[in-house]
């Protein structure tokens, strides 16, 4: 009998534990896939020529809940040159946010750099990917300073990152 126990133990426990989920969003009229944390909201959407989400990443403090965000864009790239076009755009937005001060990105596909919103300093990663006909814009916002956060604020962009098509 407590062998059994034993055994349907570690079942039990996984079973037990809350799995990490998250939701399957598309764009493109169902072109592009991607998943994002069930715990981020969607707070805006535009469609067009160029189709936006934006999500809003709960943050342990008022800071981080009111200016986190994620933001996909994507617009209709018929080729690469259309795809840079595209990049080259949204990079030059970022030059004239205010106080912009350009960082160093891992990859030629991303952008890195901060700049000021109102007062508050805030880091900005950008990725780029070109799948399926479209020319994709993946921009994570954040405050700086509180390196839990950051840190699980910066896996659920890299996670989100990998989920879209490349």
């Amino acid at each position: 009998m407590l062998r059994k126990l034993l055994r349907a133990l570690p079942l039990a426990l996984v079973l037990g534990v809350p799995a990490v989920s998250a939701a399957d969003v598309a764009m493109g009229d169902g072109v592009i896939h991607f998943n994002v944390p069930d715990s981020w909201s969607m707070i805006m959407q535009s469609s067009g020529e160029t189709e936006t989400q934006v999500f809003q990443v709960p943050g342990s403090s008022h800071a981080d809940a009111t200016l986190s965000r994620v933001t996909i864009t994507l617009k209709k790239a018929s080729d690469l040159r259309a795809f840079q076009v595209f990049s080259g755009e949204m990079r030059s937005r970022a030059t004239n946010l205010k106080d912009y001060a350009p960082g160093t990105p891992k990859a030629p596909t991303e952008n890195v750099y901060s700049a000021k919103e109102g007062t508050t300093k805030l880091d900005y990663v950008e990725r780029y990917f070109f799948a399926n006909g479209f020319a994709i814009q993946l921009r994570c916002v954040r405050p700086d300073g509180d390196a839990k956060f950051s840190a699980m604020f910066d896996k659920g962009c890299t996670d989100v990152a990998n989920s879209l098509p490349h």
